[in-house]
């Protein structure tokens, strides 16, 4: 005779069993396991990843008006269309393509206050005096006002200590993360007869790097994949502006290991092509000015991203010579699960023999240069091993895009 009971929890073994295999070999593991609510795919990458899961279902949450760039959608994952086991918020980017960069750009920068770099003597009536060394200021600190009074240029440190008469005065002082008062005893200069810091500044930086894209709608513009810092340091150099311009890559100092080759390029700062605003962790960004060539020229490309990016083979486009970009062929090595911004996204090889004979690899002012990867940019340049040129680092388009 048949244990009834027995084979029903036979059969619901079984039912649950197969819903739950179902469920391991359908669910989406490197969208909901590695992403996080508010990553950002494009309209094409969406629909592709829905399109794979007959589980996954998208339900618009913001409705974008004619000034958004970007809508939200909701990715649910509904098991039968009867279990509504997650769900994750995204961004959507209404742009599917960029102006491919690649061009060497020329780099100026402002940065906010000014930078002390070094001391001098001044040469007073009782010898030579040294403010620094008894002061609360340090190599490294930008200082942003004297006697609130807003210091921009070196002019203004003059301006501040007309009325001084010898006495210390208040010194605001950015040092690090930091904002705080310090304070400095200027020293009265014999010849001049003028009250001087003694103080080495400098409120501007300039190089070479690499134009990553331009978004057709508004001239937006991304380049470096990586800030630039205050001196050699992993400090972001916080900026007032820059501009960028046309460069000419006139050679190469070729990378070795242990050391990083360099292009060397040449730009004149008077006929700037866009304007910098914004100077982080993955890139400087601004706006390309209408009449560029730098956008006029641009070539369309769709924009993938880390929901694109796979181990294999990939390129970069990069000027190492003139001012004509070229493609070089690469292959990558790692890509990282990454839920937030990170300059360091992916490792790569270079595989083409041509760039490796040139430059031996990735030198400095390439960091910039378009990954591609199946037709599409998925990231940028942004780091070289240095004990192997031929290897370096990569950033997502994603972190760089909206910014």
């Amino acid at each position: 005779m048949f244990n009834l009971k027995k084979i029903n929890k036979i059969i619901w073994f079984f039912l649950i069993s197969i819903i739950f295999l179902i469920f391991c070999l359908t669910f989406p593991y490197d969208l909901f396991m590695f992403a996080k609510d508010g990553v950002t795919l494009t309209k094409s990458e969406l629909n592709n990843i829905v399109s794979k899961n007959q589980f996954l279902s998208t339900q618009g949450i913001v409705k974008a008006s004619s000034f958004d760039e970007i809508e939200e959608y909701a990715i649910k994952y509904n098991l039968f269309n009867m279990f509504n086991v997650t769900s994750l918020r995204v961004k959507v980017e209404n742009q599917d393509q960029v102006y491919l960069g690649g061009d060497c750009l020329g780099i100026t920068l402002k940065s906010k206050g000014l930078l002390v770099i070094g001391s001098n003597y001044v040469l007073t009536a009782d010898g030579v005096k040294n403010p620094l060394s008894d002061s609360d200021l340090k190599v490294g600190d930008i200082i942003l006002a004297i006697n609130d009074t807003q210091i921009t240029d070196v002019t203004d440190i003059e301006k501040s200590l007309k009325n001084c008469n010898g006495n210390a005065v208040e010194v605001l002082i950015k040092r690090e993360n930091e904002v705080i008062v310090g304070k400095i005893t200027p020293a009265l200069d014999k010849q001049s007869k003028t009250y001087k810091l003694g103080l080495w500044v400098k409120n501007d930086a300039s190089g070479v790097g690499t134009l990553t894209y331009i978004k057709p709608d508004d001239l937006r513009f991304g380049a470096l994949g990586h800030s630039i810092n205050k001196n050699s340091t992993d400090e972001v150099l916080e900026i007032s502006g820059g501009n960028i311009y046309n460069c000419n890559v006139i050679g190469v100092r070729e990378g070795q290991r242990g050391m990083a080759g360099e292009l060397l390029g040449l730009f004149s700062q008077t006929n700037p092509q866009g304007v910098i605003d914004k100077n982080i962790r993955y890139g400087i960004f601004g706006n390309v000015f209408e009449n560029s060539d730098l956008a006029n020229n641009g070539q369309l490309i769709e924009i993938g991203g880390k929901a694109s990016a796979k181990p294999g083979k990939a390129q970069i486009v990069s000027t190492i010579s003139g001012n004509q970009p070229e493609y070089f062929d690469i292959e990558l090595i790692k890509v990282n699960y990454q839920s937030s911004a990170n300059e360091k996204s992916m490792v790569f090889r270079v595989t083409d023999q041509d760039l490796i004979s040139k430059t031996g690899g990735i030198v400095q002012g390439m960091s910039g240069s378009p990954i591609i990867q199946n037709g599409k940019i998925i990231g940028a340049v942004t780091h070289v091993f240095v004990n192997d040129p031929t290897k370096g680092f990569g950033v997502y388009i994603d972190w760089m895009i909206n910014e």
